[in-house]
């Protein structure tokens, strides 16, 4: 008699059985950071009929670190269907559905923002030692406006936790909180009592963003300047300095100033590259540094190529200003 394995018993029902070594495969890709290529390897095993939930997953999981919110938020929907209690799938569809709530109408976004925030609570009623998905939980709640759910008392409940698992993780999303409420004085005596924050880019930065707000950019370009001297190793660290590397730059545009060294932060930021949203905006803040200095040889080398590639309609009106 033939002996049926389990995969053929799955394959039988329309199910894939993911086999181990492609697990593996696809795990040195997301180490690698090349989604791209986890994609390929992904989406030829993935059709409508698919009822494996890893392959599911990971394949929303790829889409979704490519940016294509939609088509992520529709596969992880479909993995959390099948397995509810899984809870990296179920904040790999938050972080979907936020995405998706950014990109959509007014009239859609609430609805993605409702699903992001059950995602984000499954995760960490499932997963409650996970301080990623407490942390994700309690900046929804920071952000969010009241209506989809936004809490800032649960936000520092979440961050009160949190500290207790991770300090550093606890106390930033503390501060995060404090400054969204504008609450000045409990965010400046909470870093004057902490050694950890004090070293951090994310307090300056958080100061900077603030005075930026309130178009004060002379003490803005300060607090930006003295957050991209702040060298951290861990990734949040190293993302938070690289923006205030942009936003340091742009304020020496707004406030019509200190020219060099805004050039000089732009720079920088650019030579890294790893924040490909930011990019266009950067290179173009670049150019208008530039002429200020009435170098618009330079300012043009960066205009006109970014005029002919970049699909931002607003950048575009704003290049076509000054070329």
């Amino acid at each position: 008699m033939k002996r049926i394995t389990i995969a053929a018993l799955l394959l039988s029902f329309g199910l894939s059985a993911a086999p181990a070594e492609l697990q593996q495969h696809v795990a040195e890709l997301w180490q690698q950071r090349d989604f791209a290529g986890a994609k390929v390897l992904l989406a030829d095993k993935v059709n409508r009929k698919t009822k494996d939930a890893w392959l599911l997953a990971a394949l929303g999981r790829s889409e979704l670190e490519l940016g294509l919110a939609a088509e992520a938020e529709e596969l992880l929907a479909r993995a959390i269907k099948i397995e509810a209690d899984n809870a990296r799938y179920q904040f790999w569809f938050g972080r979907a559905s936020c995405d998706s709530a950014q990109q959509a109408s007014m009239f859609s976004a609430l609805g993605y923002a409702k699903r992001c925030r059950k995602a984000f609570e499954q995760a960490v009623s499932l997963a409650p030692a996970e301080t990623g998905y407490l942390k994700a939980l309690g900046k929804y709640y920071a952000q969010a406006p009241g209506i989809a759910g936004g809490d800032k008392e649960q936000a520092l409940a979440i961050a009160a936790r949190l500290e207790q698992q991770d300090p550093l993780q606890g106390q930033l999303l503390q501060l995060e909180v404090l400054f969204s409420a504008e609450d000045t004085a409990a965010a400046e005596q909470l870093i004057n009592n902490s050694e950890l924050l004090q070293s951090r880019p994310e307090p300056y930065f958080m100061r900077g963003i603030q005075l930026a707000q309130s178009r004060d950019y002379p003490a803005a370009i300060t607090e930006f300047s003295k957050a991209s001297e702040q060298v951290v190793a861990d990734d949040d660290g190293k993302r938070n300095r690289l923006l205030a590397l942009y936003q340091l730059g742009r304020a020496t545009v707004m406030a019509k100033t200190e020219y060099q060294r805004g050039i000089a932060a732009l720079t920088e930021f650019l030579a890294d590259g790893s924040l490909h949203d930011f990019n266009e905006w950067a290179q173009f803040r670049l150019s208008q540094l530039y002429l200020a200095q009435d170098e618009r040889q330079k300012a043009e080398a960066i205009l006109t190529p970014l005029l002919d590639t970049t699909r931002d309609n607003n950048l575009k009106s704003e290049i076509k200003k000054i070329l």
